[in-house]
């Protein structure tokens, strides 16, 4: 996830004692970013603001040490979407969301592309915002379990090139698919996928829909867990 990453004991994702979680928030409005610190500290986590893209880059490369970015789409000079670029380049991993108040499908989608986690939209509700940012904060903290973790420490049958390569293909689409086309997408058989996939519902980071069609047994479909809902 980033540098900051002493983990609580129960895996909420939120750091314990005095080393909190800390989050960035850029917005041009002086008073989002008001109500947004607000919010964090209410939550118990350190927030640091900035009014535009090249200072909230500056706080990320000097200080990477945020958990969580909150990201305003319409700024001067350099928006939400144009930012969020430069962040998924140095920083993949981090969870971004995007605080906005357009709702048209072709905004989820450009900021989908470029690799938003999720959304939040404007006028801001406390309750709403703080469940989103402790479900990705918990999403990541397991994500990085996952990639730490030795491979004496995963499962029999568990390979860490093979499962980093399925996670690597979940995380190029952000639409359920099947086990059978997630096969295909990655290049393994069909059910070397489909115990991969049991694996990560195990630990909680793939959604899970279950297609139920005219004949035979209803067919799973998946999605990497960090994304839209």
């Amino acid at each position: 996830m980033n540098a900051h990453n002493s983990q609580d004991p129960q895996g909420s994702g939120e750091h314990s004692g005095t080393d909190k979680t800390r989050i960035l928030a850029v917005d041009d409005d002086e008073d989002i970013l008001y109500t947004l610190k607000a919010i964090c500290e209410a939550a118990g986590w350190h927030m640091d603001g900035a009014s535009d893209g090249a200072e909230a880059l500056r706080l990320l490369r000097e200080r990477r040490t945020y958990d969580l970015v909150l990201l305003d789409y319409h700024m001067p000079r350099m928006d939400g979407l144009t930012l969020l670029g430069f962040v998924r380049e140095e920083f993949p991993h981090l969870p971004v969301l995007v605080l906005t108040v357009d709702e048209d499908q072709a905004t989820a989608d450009a900021f989908l592309d470029a690799g938003a986690t999720d959304f939040a939209l404007k006028p801001i509700k406390a309750p709403d915002l703080i469940a989103r940012i402790r479900l990705h904060l918990r999403l990541a903290a397991a994500e990085q379990q996952l990639e730490r973790r030795p491979q004496d420490q995963l499962p029999k049958g568990i390979q860490r090139q093979t499962l980093e390569a399925i996670v690597a293909a979940l995380r190029e689409t952000r639409d359920f698919v099947t086990q059978q086309e997630l096969a295909e997408m990655s290049g393994f058989a069909y059910q070397t996928v489909c115990r991969y996939v049991a694996h990560l519902e195990d630990e909680g980071l793939v959604e899970v829909q279950l297609n139920y069609g005219q004949l035979g047994r209803p067919k799973k479909l998946v999605r990497w867990r960090d994304k839209r809902k």
